[in-house]
């Protein structure tokens, strides 16, 4: 149904397709946001003694919701300890009471938001390429403050991993655009399973093309980097971990510093470490 979709033509994401469902959700509308004003619809005790769930009628913050951990940030001044999704409504946990009624300022953290941005798009080009490459499919995926982990239903070896990295990157470097877009009824309504509501896709053209809830960078350039550190047998398929962008570019860094001490020590280059 994807590859029909990638096909036909599809209608560009709507305000009012999302605001319809529950909170509407600044970042659906602006990524880049992170600044904003709302009003709080509703304040309740969460189950957890001491903290509340407020609802606002307008909201930046991404909740945790397809493998991708919830934006972190302030209302008020007050931190946002976690923010979660259910039937199209945010909850914003936190500490403090926050009256219903009550109009706040939010912020969220833009270092985090992009971090996840670039883990997000990342982790959909290489999934892309993988699939198509060995016929499988993604059968799991967290996003972790530390790695990202992907697994796979197929038995891949770490040379064609290797293989596909190159390949990722050399996407990446091209800054192809990211495209997020809704099929229309009649695309829903023609698909080999029944799909009802708004239904969201997000399109690296060439590389992947898939249903995602998450946030996502609007060029593949400003993905920066992928970098696989592992690929370890699972079941029937195999896990992966991955970095992208900074995260890759620190972690390179890391271990950049660390031949170099260990150069120092051998009094040999960087690069004959191994041999010394």
């Amino acid at each position: 149904f994807l590859q029909q979709i990638g096909q036909a033509s599809m209608d560009r994401i709507s305000n009012a397709q999302m605001n319809s469902l529950g909170t509407r959700k600044i970042y659906y509308e602006d990524v880049h946001q992170t600044d904003f004003t709302a009003v709080v619809t509703e304040c309740v005790p969460a189950k957890e003694e001491g903290y509340y769930l407020i609802v606002l009628d307008v909201s930046a913050f991404f909740p945790e919701e397809g493998g991708q951990s919830a934006d972190k940030g302030t209302l008020n001044g007050q931190e946002v300890l976690d923010v979660s999704i259910k039937q199209g409504i945010l909850y914003h946990k936190m500490t403090c009471e926050l009256p219903t009624g009550t109009e706040v300022t939010g912020h969220v953290d833009w270092n985090r938001r992009f971090d996840f941005m670039q883990q997000h798009s990342g982790e959909h080009i290489v999934s892309g390429m993988l699939c198509a490459a060995f016929h499988c499919d993604n059968v799991g995926f967290h996003m972790g403050t530390d790695v990202v982990t992907i697994d796979y239903n197929a038995d891949i070896r770490w040379e064609q991993v290797l293989e596909v990295e190159r390949q990722a990157n050399r996407y990446i470097w091209e800054d192809h655009p990211c495209r997020v877009t809704f099929p229309s009824p009649a695309e829903r309504e023609a698909s080999k399973k029944a799909l009802t509501g708004a239904v969201r896709l997000t399109e690296f053209p060439g590389a992947d093309l898939c249903a995602c809830c998450g946030t996502h960078v609007s060029g593949s350039g400003q993905v920066g980097l992928v970098k696989f550190l592992s690929c370890q047998k699972l079941r029937e398929g195999v896990r992966l971990e991955i970095l992208c962008g900074a995260r890759a570019y620190r972690y390179l860094s890391q271990v950049y510093d660390q031949d170099r001490a260990v150069a120092q020590l051998l009094s040999v280059k960087p690069q004959d470490t191994l041999a010394a």
